[in-house]
């Protein structure tokens, strides 16, 4: 469980020494996955302020800030796992997997993001899922099933509730 000095990205680390120093501005992100964490941390947060300022086109083309902050906070943020990270000059790729629910349905967002070093700044510019499959939604979860927040508890006990 998570306290309140806790990342939510899921690094472990506390919030002021992980994606809490991005997100105040006192320093940028030095790679991509650190970006992508914080910009995860960000949406728990409905900050979508820091979310604008971390992203370039074609991502930003056509981003609007008042229905994501609207889905932000209606959104129940349950953990981010970061499946793999690599950078290649001035590109980056983060696969993930963030695991939330909203209006009574967990829902997985598995995206293949791209990133870009801009003037020694890393930039969100594009993501898709991969094999151009859609969200993974939990109605196809069995209620006792093993939660995919990775609780431990049963599906029906946890987020399914």
């Amino acid at each position: 469980m998570l306290t309140m000095s806790d990342c939510p990205c899921g690094s472990a680390k506390k919030y002021s020494e992980c994606c809490g120093r991005f997100i105040s501005g006192h320093q940028h992100a030095s790679t991509p996955e650190e970006l992508m964490r914080s910009r995860y941390t960000a949406y728990t947060q409905a900050n979508i302020y820091y979310i604008v300022q971390t992203m370039k086109s074609p991502a930003a083309d056509g981003f609007d800030p008042v229905s994501a902050k609207e889905w932000a906070e209606q959104t129940q943020w349950i953990k981010l796992e970061v499946l793999r990270s690599s950078i290649s000059d001035m590109l980056g790729v983060v696969e993930f997997k963030a695991h939330f629910s909203l209006s009574d349905k967990t829902t997985i967002l598995h995206e293949i993001s791209e990133f870009h070093l801009e003037e020694g700044r890393w930039y969100y510019i594009d993501g898709h899922t991969p094999e151009n499959k859609p969200y993974v939604n939990s109605d196809r979860i069995g209620r006792n099933n093993p939660c995919p927040c990775g609780s431990g508890k049963k599906f029906k006990k946890c987020c399914g509730k």
